[in-house]
């Protein structure tokens, strides 16, 4: 019977699996996974799935044969999936350079939903991406130059981006002032 399964999603890609046996033996595998793991004790029995790429498993089997020779039922395991790679972020919409706005938006695009986290001079409230464009605007901006922001996506996984580096953008809400010159 199975005891633990593995965590789905899980970013670990030898990921363990317990399971019991009423008697000890020979553990053969079936499917898509396989472990260097080949015997089991009558008992709790946990195993390391050989590595496995990125992708669902719900193929995989298993079962023990006791050395008498008698084989045991066949052991389905709860289907898991493997995702070891991090988000890939681009940009769709940059920041108006120069802008009079404060709080500007900025538009990018994620290929996996997950938390976002900002680096350098911006913030935002908005932490939450979903796959696809996401548009965010910045927490209110002094005037300045802003050249370091970075937004960095994290899968559910753990699995982190590379940071986006923001374009770089002026925030300019000074208006001009007009001096009459007397000759």
């Amino acid at each position: 019977t199975e005891i633990t399964r593995v965590t789905t999603p899980t970013a670990d890609n030898t990921p363990s699996y317990t399971f019991k046996s009423s008697k000890a033996g020979t553990i053969t595998y079936g499917g898509s996974c396989s472990s260097s793991t080949t015997s089991a004790t009558a008992d709790n029995n946990t195993i390391t799935f050989n590595t496995l790429s990125d992708g669902t498993y719900s193929n995989c089997k298993l079962n023990v044969t006791s050395s008498t020779g008698v084989k045991g039922n066949t052991l389905s395991v709860t289907p898991f999936t493997v995702d070891t790679t991090a988000p890939s972020l681009s940009q769709v919409t940059a920041v108006t350079s120069p802008t009079n706005d404060t709080t500007p938006s900025y538009v990018f695009s994620s290929n996996e939903a997950g938390t976002i986290s900002y680096g350098g001079s911006c913030s935002s409230s908005t932490t939450s991406a979903s796959s696809g464009s996401n548009s965010i605007a910045f927490n209110t901006l002094s005037e300045d130059s802003y050249s370091n922001c970075t937004i960095t996506v994290t899968d559910t996984v753990g699995n982190a981006s590379s940071p986006l580096s923001v374009n770089t953008f002026v925030v300019d809400t000074t208006a001009p002032t007009v001096s009459e010159e007397t000759p």
